[in-house]
């Protein structure tokens, strides 16, 4: 251990190490399958992990990541089309809006939660203030790479905060994946 180290660095280290693991175990199950899609679009869940969706071979694929240091794993489920509901958020934003550490910053977004055939719900949220997202092509899609990332890099950390500006522009998007 080094001068600066910090003992929970190491656990974190660890932690990463083995969601990379997961990672690269899911993406040689989806090569197996054949799964290339032209785009994904991905976006940060509440437990840290990511949810994905996909077109593709004339079917919705939908893939929840496990969160940091949990011990759930990858889940992929594919349907002709999910159910899906569409619930808008939006927060008020109370005091001085979070300015100079006075009150809290509003959130405004929509959460798709999808039904999942075992009763369970899936969500993805592309919430200003809140979650984080992104849409990639084939070739640059942080999940579907066969190497282990430089670091044992998160896939999470590759996404983008929602902008507000860009907010509906990114639900159209989401939407035409759900059409």
């Amino acid at each position: 251990m080094g001068l600066f180290s910090d003992p929970g660095d190491a656990e974190r280290r660890e932690k990463l190490k083995q969601l990379e693991d997961k990672r690269l175990a899911f993406a040689q199950l989806l090569a197996n399958k054949g799964f290339k899609p032209e785009t994904m679009l991905f976006a940060q869940t509440p437990n840290g992990g990511f949810t994905a969706l996909a077109n593709f071979g004339g079917k919705q694929w939908l893939i929840v990541s496990p969160g940091l240091g949990t011990d759930e794993d990858f889940r992929l489920e594919i349907q002709p089309r999910f159910d899906v509901r569409k619930e808008e958020v939006l927060v008020k934003s109370e005091g001085m809006g979070g300015m100079l550490g006075f009150g809290k910053k509003g959130e405004r977004g929509v959460d798709y939660v999808f039904a999942l055939p075992d009763g369970t719900e899936a969500h993805l949220p592309f919430v200003f203030g809140r979650s984080c997202w992104a849409e990639y092509g084939l070739k640059k899609n942080p999940l579907l790479g066969l190497k282990r990332r430089r670091g044992n890099a998160n896939v999470v950390w590759d996404l983008s905060p929602v902008d507000n500006a860009e907010l509906d522009n990114i639900i159209r998007l989401a939407d035409s994946y759900l059409a």
